[in-house]
């Protein structure tokens, strides 16, 4: 079995998404603290519960994050595919937003579309094995090429330096500038 460097890009992939989890946690165990503050300061029951269930939401979509992120570490298949329907995902709410006039979207479309295009790379389905690993052509065999010397009978003239053919009439080589005897 081969085993295939991590590309560059899969790996700026992984940490973006820890990174994006981290936020996530974060983000979600700030609302959780935010509903035992409406609830006692406010008064509003509901909209605790409310703030407190985005914050679980928020808490389980960051721990998928990391599952995801160690897929994309590691090489595993169910990983591309997943970045991969993220991505497109992405674009079709990118465009939604562009509709409604959101500046921020044809940023995250562009960078929907890299990572898509990126993920269809040869190198970087190899990694995920999606598909063989590429292969760099064979090296050619060094060859000689063996020149009879000229003779009478053919009429061909070489370079005695260089070995290019001239002809009779030549005085010079036009290859090397070597004096023809």
């Amino acid at each position: 079995m081969t085993i295939i460097e991590r590309p560059s890009g899969v790996t700026l992939l992984a940490v973006l998404h820890v990174l994006q989890a981290v936020i996530l946690i974060l983000g979600g165990l700030g609302l959780l603290v935010a509903r035992r503050m409406v609830r006692v300061m406010l008064h509003f029951p509901r909209f605790g519960g409310f703030l407190a269930l985005i914050g679980v939401i928020l808490i389980v979509v960051a721990l998928l994050d990391f599952v995801l992120a160690w897929g994309l570490w590691t090489g595993k298949g169910w990983a591309w595919i997943l970045t991969l329907i993220f991505a497109v995902l992405g674009i079709v709410f990118s465009l939604v937003s562009m509709i409604r006039g959101g500046l921020v979207a044809i940023l995250i479309l562009a960078l929907d579309i890299i990572i898509v295009f990126y993920l269809f790379t040869p190198r970087v389905k190899a990694f995920f094995g999606e598909t063989k690993a590429p292969v760099s052509p064979p090296t050619p065999p060094l060859t000689v090429i063996l020149q009879t010397p000229p003779t009478a009978s053919t009429g061909n003239r070489f370079c005695s330096n260089c070995g290019a053919p001239v002809t009779s009439v030549e005085q010079f080589c036009a290859h090397c500038g070597t004096k023809l005897v």
